[in-house]
């Protein structure tokens, strides 16, 4: 009989990591209730993580979008999880709402309103098969009016909700591999499809294509390319974008499928007075 204990899974490292860091106060996070919402049938969870007032926000179309903004220059190593071959490394995110929270980002500077990669999208694939024990999801904010925060290319990852209360709407739709769906009761014009169970990074690249293609020709009209992506080993989905939202009470692509974060009473406040789903109709393109 082998002796000694099995060796911990990484993902049991990786959240132990994360609560050593926010027991030292480096990642700034803290336990919240969420509270469930349904308007129009589209359900909302909505955090409230006062952390978020904390977090730095570049403006909105300024210069300096444009420049290196050294988010992750030189990241501190106390928060690298680890590196994905020469052109990413994931790290620990210091703002955080889900635990854990994490950012990947390209080793060279590229701009967040950049589209996604093939070496993008295989980095993201990886850590969504390593992080497999509980299902993770990945944010990528393409653009201010994505909801970026950073000029830094960056994707995000967190555990993604599994109800019984909550579900993200497409983990409820009937998806056919190779169709792109879009759910009629969903405010917004969006765009998905399912994914193969072992999809190679083609399989990746293609449909992304597919999505990101049909997400800039709905936006022709307003003149826009900023949208939201969101993926999960099952699907992958694209959200165009028309407008980030108002400071302090606007929507990244999390936010856009229901999981709303907000820095304070006032903000979960103002999204009710704009209209919950009405509110998407401006932040997104309406049906």
């Amino acid at each position: 009989m082998a002796s000694g204990a099995p060796k911990p899974h990484l993902e049991e490292v990786v959240i132990k990591k994360f609560d050593s860091l926010v027991a030292a106060e480096q990642i700034i996070w803290g336990h919240s209730e969420p509270e469930y919402v349904t308007d129009k049938g589209f359900q909302f969870e909505f955090r409230l993580a006062p952390a978020l007032l904390k977090k730095p926000m570049l403006s909105g179309h300024g210069t300096e979008r444009n420049n290196p903004d050294g988010s992750f220059a030189d990241p501190d190593p106390n928060f690298v999880i680890g590196k994905l071959g020469e052109t990413h490394t994931l790290i620990f995110s210091k703002f955080c709402v889900p635990r854990p929270h994490f950012v990947l980002h390209t080793n060279q500077f590229e701009l967040q309103s950049d589209d996604l990669t093939r070496s993008d999208l295989d980095s993201a694939w990886q850590v969504l098969e390593t992080f497999s024990r509980t299902p993770y999801m990945m944010i990528f904010n393409c653009g201010v009016d994505a909801g970026s925060s950073r000029s830094h290319k960056h994707m995000q990852f967190f555990p993604k909700p599994e109800g019984p209360v909550f579900k993200l709407f497409p983990d409820q739709a009937h998806l056919i591999e190779g169709d792109v769906v879009t759910i009629p009761t969903v405010p917004y014009k969006h765009y998905i499809t399912a994914l193969p169970a072992k999809p190679l990074v083609d399989d990746l690249v293609q449909r992304y294509n597919i999505l990101v293609g049909l997400a800039k020709i709905a936006l022709e009209p307003v003149k826009g390319t900023a949208h939201n992506v969101v993926m999960t080993k099952d699907w992958i989905m694209v959200i165009p974008r028309a407008w980030r939202g108002f400071d302090r009470a606007g929507a990244n692509a999390a936010g856009m499928v229901g999981m709303v974060w907000v820095g304070s009473d006032q903000e979960r406040q103002d999204w009710s007075t704009f209209g919950l789903t009405s509110y998407f109709h401006k932040l997104g393109l309406p049906q």
